[in-house]
């Protein structure tokens, strides 16, 4: 029986091959139509567009002289950032396709956290000057042969301070010893400061070697000490009050104001002067050099002079020239005074 239809063709699956052909030639049609809308998509009037948003787009970088961004804190290991793809929805024929933001996740690499240093502010020290040591001081004196109430003590105490006696060992200042012409050079050496007025003198028993060699010239080119006739300053020789007084008043170059012989007149044993140092005497007298103890009228001249009593004058005549403040003593002999 014969029929209408034409025989239909035996149907039998598609090959590997075919499937692959098929593939590629709807991706690369795909492609095309994706290039050319997005080349200009003005031209094409599309709905119901919707595009996986599962592709990474790289963040938009912001514009760093508007927005600064805060740096992350340790605790931020992920932070959203945004990108601009096409959303095709509600398109209007000829105008261009809305946009939509799609946050794309940007892995941060997490900071570690730093703790804040206070700040410190670095003050410069204030300027100074350069530290001057301070000057000697040997404190209180307590040698063990001058009490606190000792007549010397007071003129003792001062010179040790000013380093013009430092011949003392074993706590003990020797204030009755006698003092020889050598021990006087070096004294006059240490309390004054003078500019020689005279020419040195070779003494015979003066060497070079000797310790006191250059005491001794500078008292005799100062004006206070003086040799003997027969060339000889005879350094190891006790020295008497007088000579001490003269010496003084002779180094300081003091005169007498009045007559001496009535200056004197305040000493009872005044007529043992010699003859020589009459002047001198009296110009120390009424200068106020002049120390006697236990008596203030008795001068005892030709005495040996002891360590105290020379000390007690030496600090007058510093105090005559202003270099020491003035001490009150009832055995300084004062002109005014009449003998008691």
């Amino acid at each position: 029986m014969s029929s209408s239809q034409p025989p239909s063709r035996e149907k039998r699956p598609l090959g590997f091959d075919e499937l692959i052909a098929i593939v590629v030639a709807f991706g690369t049609m795909g492609s095309i139509f994706f290039w050319v809308t997005g080349k200009n998509p003005s031209q094409f009037s599309a709905t119901n567009w919707q595009f996986p948003a599962v592709f990474s787009q790289p963040a938009a970088v912001p514009d760093s002289s508007k927005t600064l961004t805060p740096p992350p804190s340790s605790s931020d290991t992920l932070k959203p950032a945004t990108t601009v793809i096409p959303s095709p929805s509600r398109a209007i024929p000829g105008s261009p396709l809305p946009q939509v933001v799609v946050p794309i996740p940007v892995i941060v690499p997490p900071v570690s956290a730093i703790p804040e240093q206070p700040i410190v502010r670095s003050i410069p020290a204030p300027a100074t000057t350069q530290p001057q040591p301070a000057k000697e001081k040997v404190g209180p004196v307590t040698f063990s042969d001058v009490p606190d109430k000792y007549w010397a003590r007071p003129f003792i105490v001062a010179l040790v301070d000013r380093k013009i006696f430092t011949d003392f060992t074993d706590n003990k200042f020797r204030p009755d010893e006698p003092i020889t012409r050598a021990e006087l050079a070096r004294l006059i050496q240490r309390m004054s400061a003078q500019e020689p007025r005279r020419k040195s003198l070779n003494f015979k028993d003066v060497k070079s070697g000797n310790s006191a060699a250059s005491s001794i010239d500078y008292s005799v080119k100062t004006g206070y000490l003086k040799g003997y006739p027969d060339n000889a300053f005879r350094p190891d020789k006790e020295i008497p009050r007088v000579e001490v007084i003269a010496a003084l008043a002779s180094g300081l170059n003091l005169k007498p104001s009045t007559k001496s012989t009535k200056t004197l007149q305040v000493y009872t044993d005044s007529k043992k002067v010699p003859k020589w140092a009459v002047n001198k005497v009296a110009a120390a007298t009424e200068a106020g050099i002049i120390v006697n103890y236990p008596k203030r009228q008795l001068l005892r001249p030709n005495a040996t002079a002891t360590r105290a009593e020379v000390a007690t004058m030496i600090y007058q005549s510093m105090v005559k020239k202003g270099k020491v403040p003035a001490k009150s003593s009832q055995y300084i002999v004062r002109h005014s005074k009449v003998s008691e």
